[in-house]
């Protein structure tokens, strides 16, 4: 993977989280997040854009995992890739929180304790979520495979937002720079939901190309 691709992965990464995830803050109605959040239609224009502006890049680790699944296995290479991609999110997603902690300074924002008092949940496995991440994946990959539109797996991630943990690259980030406890549970969503919906998007082919 050449430099610009890797440069392409971080800045997509930075532009969502500082745009659309945001950070969590404390207003007169209790905690809420600055970012446009991915269940909105700006989120949706803001997405589209990115995914146009940083051409290549996949942005949301679900994406990438879907390319993994959908990809030779066997190829070394692919994986590499593919891994430094996961990790140049994570990193687009860090420079994007640090320039909106101290160079920003948004209004009302919290630290990690006070958004997340009792930590995150851990993460436990449930047949109907697994089915239902394996499902979206199918989707995402069929339209991203066969969809030849801009404004398709935009439109496609704001319908799944509630259904998929797109922003596990910015949870990974925030975990990372907090130095908290809650290292399993944001891992394991970051790493097993992405590898659910990579393997959705690989049933969807297979299917697609025996019917």
């Amino acid at each position: 993977m050449d430099t610009k691709s890797l440069m392409n992965e971080m800045g997509g990464a930075f532009a969502v989280t500082w745009l659309v995830f945001g950070v969590t803050t404390a207003g007169a109605d209790g905690l809420g997040v600055s970012g446009l959040g991915l269940a909105t239609l700006g989120g949706m224009f803001a997405m589209g854009i990115a995914w146009m502006a940083f051409n290549g890049a996949h942005i949301l680790p679900p994406v990438t995992w879907m390319n993994i699944m959908t990809s030779d296995m066997s190829d070394q290479d692919m994986w590499m890739n593919n891994g430094l991609k996961l990790v140049m999110q994570i990193v687009g997603a860090a420079v994007a929180l640090v320039l909106m902690a101290e160079v920003l300074e948004v209004e009302g924002m919290v630290d990690y304790a006070t958004a997340y008092p009792d930590g995150q949940d851990a993460w436990a496995f449930d047949a109907m979520s697994v089915a239902g991440l394996v499902a979206a994946g199918a989707v995402l990959g069929h339209i991203n495979s066969k969809v030849d539109n801009d404004w398709a797996m935009p439109i496609a991630v704001m319908a799944m937002a509630g259904l998929v943990n797109f922003e596990s690259a910015a949870d990974m980030a925030s975990m990372v720079m907090n130095d908290t406890g809650d290292a399993m549970a944001v891992a394991l969503p970051w790493l097993l939901d992405g590898a659910f919906v990579g393997a959705g998007a690989f049933v969807g082919g297979w299917i697609d190309e025996n019917l």
